[in-house]
């Protein structure tokens, strides 16, 4: 679901609210209960990203201690709208002959430009899918709400990234005919955008199915999310909170699988108990994924308490099926990708969260040969100035693909979240930015501010020194994985920190 600032929020409100009023009783009701959707999606989402944007702050700072308290307010301000809102739809009278309404189109949209589907290939077996399809590929970009959205994923194909996922779409509302306003929103892809798996959020088999029929001509699979920890994903109730309900999710699985031409897999995450573990990944294979994508955390690991990632699980459940096992979680600079695949024995790595900070994580990343040349010249040694990278992903979006405003602004966010904290007044300028021309002119001021700094610098790309915890100290104009270093403030014995490759960002 698009996650939008709260003041944009409000904004776009205000004006759907004097719409709603001036809209004639014979064709508002459908109109309004979409905006009341709408607005319902907007102020989850704006919870989600409170954590995500106060993140981006300096917490010492009087502005963003400032801003903070703003986002919160807005929060409960929208949900205020919410409720008027509602009450004007309530209040608006029926006509008696309400068949006589025009409904939307309900015939699923598709992109001209783009090849269907031929070939039926749920039939193959998860190896063969693997192998012809997926091209035995190593790196996967993970399915990222509102963050991997077509834009990134060329950004990220661009370095390396061999199969992307999009964001999780809700199947419900992906699928639902009287109202294709959200299936038009996210929807997006292009020739070039291949292999494509798409990934959906479901608690009901129908839903999943009707959704993943929307696609299947345009993508090489579907996944279903079981790996969500986050509250939203316990209000909606699907992600990891389906872990208890085996039933339901081999119904899910098993009925996509028996209908679809395309091959349905799965992102899960792991139990304290190992045997249960398996036994849960064998399920899922038995109900017909052809993939498994295993993040080594438990479902309580999230937030404050994400903590540590355990390989060994992973690879017991690549030991214990027959079909290719993704590994998800525990990767910070591309020699973990290395590591990570020798550790786990799975077939490919997937990135998350790091690949948001340092999209050029996949860069060169199954080499340990540092003469073979990476895929940009700009990169040294796995690195890559933050604002080459922010005006890549922007040229991207100017040559024709259409993004998001919202999604612009967590992408540079990330970008430049070393960066931010040095330039408090570029920080605001790029939070009140509303256009991708006012991107493009604070990503140009932070270059030019960072230069002196850089010409000055005496870091060398090659010869990286690490801290005590076993991080690499990288100068700020360098994108780079976000380190959550309060953990190492906390150990596990009362007697060091925990450190490098115990506790990291993904």
């Amino acid at each position: 679901m698009a996650i939008k600032h709260s003041l944009e929020a409000d904004t776009e409100y205000v004006q759907n609210k004097k719409t709603v009023t001036e809209f004639s009783s014979s064709n508002s009701i459908a109109s309004c209960e979409n905006t009341k959707d709408e607005y319902k999606n907007s102020i989850t989402n704006t919870e989600v990203q409170q954590s995500e944007y106060t993140e981006s702050i300096n917490p010492n700072s009087d502005f963003n201690t400032k801003n903070a308290n703003t986002l919160q307010d807005s929060i409960q301000d929208t949900k205020k709208d919410e409720i008027t809102l509602e009450k004007n739809i309530d209040s608006i009278e029926v006509p008696n002959k309400v068949e006589s309404i025009p409904l939307p189109n309900t015939t699923a949209v598709s992109v001209p430009s783009i090849q269907k589907n031929n070939t039926n290939t749920s039939q193959l077996t998860g190896y063969e899918f693997f192998n012809s399809i997926l091209k035995s590929s190593k790196l996967f970009l993970a399915p990222m709400v509102d963050q991997s959205e077509l834009a990134w994923r060329i950004l990220s194909r661009k370095y390396g990234a061999q199969v992307c996922f999009t964001p999780m779409f809700h199947a419900k509302m992906f699928s639902n005919k009287e109202n294709r306003g959200y299936f038009n929103e996210m929807w997006q892809t292009n020739e070039q955008d291949r292999p494509l798996i798409v990934q959906f959020c479901a608690n009901d088999p129908e839903h999943f199915l009707e959704a993943a029929k929307l696609v299947e001509d345009h993508a090489d699979a579907v996944d279903i999310n079981l790996g969500c920890p986050q509250h939203i994903a316990k209000r909606g109730k699907y992600g990891a909170f389906l872990m208890d309900e085996w039933d339901l999710i081999y119904k899910i699985v098993n009925t996509a699988s028996k209908n679809l031409k395309i091959p349905v897999t799965a992102k899960i995450r792991v139990y304290k108990d190992l045997d249960k573990t398996i036994e849960y990944a064998k399920m899922l294979e038995r109900a017909g994924a052809k993939i498994l994508t295993v993040h080594g955390r438990l479902a309580e690991q999230k937030g404050h308490k994400t903590g540590l990632v355990d390989w060994s699980k992973i690879k017991a459940i690549k030991e214990s099926v027959n079909i290719p096992v993704i590994s998800n979680g525990g990767i910070l600079y591309r020699e973990d990708v290395l590591s990570c695949l020798k550790e786990t024995k799975a077939d490919g790595v997937m990135v998350a969260e790091t690949s948001l900070y340092n999209p050029i994580i996949f860069d060169n990343s199954l080499s340990a040969d540092e003469s073979i040349p990476p895929s940009n010249n700009s990169c040294v040694n796995g690195l890559v100035k933050n604002f080459d990278i922010a005006n890549e992903y922007l040229d991207i979006i100017k040559g024709g693909v259409e993004t998001k405003i919202s999604y612009v602004r967590s992408h540079l966010f990330k970008i430049f979240k070393p960066s931010l904290p040095n330039y408090p007044d570029l920080r605001s300028e790029l939070a009140a930015s509303k256009s991708i021309e006012d991107f493009s002119n604070v990503v140009d001021k932070l270059k030019l501010a960072m230069q002196p700094e850089i010409e000055s610098s005496k870091f060398d790309p090659y010869n990286i020194e690490i801290d005590e915890f076993g991080y690499k100290i990288i100068p700020h104009w360098y994108c780079q994985p976000s380190i959550r270093k309060e953990y190492n403030k906390v150990t596990s014995s009362g007697d060091k920190p925990l450190g490098r490759n115990v506790v990291n960002a993904e």
